[in-house]
């Protein structure tokens, strides 16, 4: 399951009914799903951790008799190049004063999918999130000197467990699996997902 680079970051934002948002204004975009996947516009790191912890020993007679399993303490650090100032405060819970100010607002529920391809195989693995929520904690700003210095969207995704994912909050998926079906997998993610004609025409691939 090694993986070469990120292919791909894909975000929607989740209703108070369950389902991504389709709207563009109420939503992240009008299908439902956005992806930044156009110039800067685009994800440069998506670090996964904290998906299982470290087993407790537990002693008797002088020795190792079992193992005691806690659960882990996932999060994603993510950060795009950039992203549309009204998608980000959307997916940040940001409202705005209708005069181009933002303040913060309550938390949405975001669903998350994150995009790699495999190493030594053909296909793409996928690391898919239902429920969680975006934070933004810092934003450094410094002078340009030779060189521009940028602020980048530096995110940190905390995703909540999922009971049809055996109370876990993550699933991975393999495009190279003979049963792989990304219209599947995209449902599963993105809660009423509706695939495109497009779509639907790769539906057994992973691009």
């Amino acid at each position: 399951m090694a993986t070469i680079g990120l292919k791909l970051v894909q975000l929607a934002l989740i209703g108070s009914d369950g389902n991504i948002v389709k709207d563009a204004t109420k939503g992240l975009d009008a299908s439902g799903v956005y992806t930044p996947d156009q110039g800067l516009f685009t994800a440069t790191t998506a670090n996964i951790t904290g998906l299982e912890a470290a087993a407790t020993k537990v002693y008797g007679n002088n020795r190792v008799v079992d193992l005691q399993h806690a659960e882990g303490n996932a999060s994603v650090s993510l950060i795009f190049n950039a992203l549309p100032h009204d998608v980000l405060m959307k997916a940040l819970g940001y409202t705005s004063d209708g005069k181009g100010g933002y303040v913060k607002g309550d938390k949405p529920k975001i669903a998350l999918l994150i995009t790699s391809d495999a190493l030594g195989e053909d296909g793409q693995v996928y690391f898919g999130f239902r429920s969680g929520e975006l934070i933004r904690t810092t934003l450094n700003h410094a002078t340009n000197t030779a060189t521009e210095a940028r602020a980048l969207d530096d995110l940190t995704y905390t995703p909540l467990d999922v009971e049809g994912w055996n109370s876990t909050p993550a699933k991975m998926y393999y495009s190279n699996e003979t049963t792989f079906d990304k219209n599947a997998m995209m449902a599963d993610v993105f809660p009423g997902y509706a695939a495109t004609a497009s779509s639907a025409s790769s539906t057994t691939t992973g691009n």
